[in-house]
């Protein structure tokens, strides 16, 4: 089953940007070479060990065929903080990666496709590199920081972005991230602080799902799709909350749990019984596999799979039916 595992939650660091990133000495994002000669890439929040495995291709199909993943969707993650830089800073970053994507891609077909990333900085701009991204380079959508999805408000304000979208036909791929103007970085207190900030991220991913599942943002959009990082968050694990307390204090509206298939999330870092209770909020169709490569670990997130109890025919549309279908409605 495995030998067809299509991975749409993977990030890739082109040389040329790796470059770059060793250049910002003192600057945030950058890449710092520690005392015993490794790498350590500085994030506006937290640190994250840096080797080949981000940069180099050949390694990277190495590694795909021995875990079993036939294809991955390539992506910039906001995290690093790249693509919320000033726009001098982030636009020639961003477009080199477009660019090296696209290029990785054309070269192996088969093996990758990719997603854009767009200078927030500038709303205009970040437009135009959609545009050039999907008509000119091949790629099949953007990367979107779930920062854009704390409310409605906040989503209309990149509705120009969605706009060009359902002209081109796109995939959109919102992801931990920030904009350019989100106020003061977050903060967690210092015990236990891995845990605290994996709660933090679970929390703003599931923030941005209810911006997008239960508000009107997304109904005007018929030839966009949509894909959240991480299983959607912290709403599957709160979604019977919710409509407990809607059915108790506004029972005219609509309960949240009828309303979660309007996009599609991916189970990146989380394990069994995560993906358990998305597939029974959201429906094994609306589940693809996303592993954070090379972040996270790609064989923990198969075996996961493997080890719930979802049936085998849920399974292979997580692993590969239900990612095929997107792929193809994007061709």
């Amino acid at each position: 089953m495995l030998a067809h595992a299509i991975d749409l939650h993977a990030h890739w660091v082109p040389p040329q940007l790796v470059q770059a990133l060793r250049k910002r000495q003192g600057q945030v994002p950058r890449l710092d070479v520690l005392a015993d000669g490794s790498e350590r890439l500085v994030m506006p929040i937290g640190t994250l060990s840096f080797c080949e495995a981000h940069t180099d291709p050949a390694l990277r199909l190495q590694h795909m065929s021995h875990v079993g993943i036939t294809r991955q969707m390539l992506s910039l993650p906001g995290l690093f903080g790249i693509d919320s830089l000033p726009f001098e800073e982030s636009a020639p970053l961003v477009r080199g990666f477009n660019e090296a994507c696209a290029q990785l891609c054309q070269t192996h077909p088969e093996r990758f496709c990719g997603l854009a990333a767009l200078p927030w900085a500038n709303l205009d701009a970040a437009v135009a590199e959609l545009r050039r991204a999907r008509l000119e380079l091949g790629l099949l959508g953007a990367i979107l920081p779930v920062d854009a999805f704390r409310s409605e408000e906040t989503a209309q304000r990149i509705r120009p972005v969605f706009e060009a979208a359902e002209d081109l036909g796109a995939h959109f791929f919102v992801h931990p991230g920030r904009m350019l103007d989100s106020g003061a970085l977050p903060t967690v207190p210092p015990d236990n602080n891995l845990a605290r900030r994996a709660l933090a991220v679970q929390h703003e991913v599931g923030e941005a799902m209810v911006t997008l599942l239960l508000s009107d943002f997304l109904k005007p959009w018929q030839n966009i799709t949509v894909q959240v990082a991480n299983l959607g968050g912290t709403f599957p694990a709160v979604v019977e909350r919710m409509d407990h307390m809607l059915s108790l204090r506004d029972p005219t509206r609509t309960l949240p749990s009828t309303q979660a298939r309007a996009v599609w999330v991916d189970c990146a870092s989380l394990g069994a019984k995560a993906l358990e209770q998305a597939v029974s909020v959201f429906g094994s169709d609306r589940v693809v596999l996303g592993t954070d490569c090379p972040i996270f670990d790609t064989a923990r997130t198969l075996a996961g799979i493997q080890q719930s109890r979802l049936s085998a025919a849920d399974q292979a549309l997580v692993l590969h039916g239900n990612a095929a279908a997107l792929l193809a409605r994007l061709s």
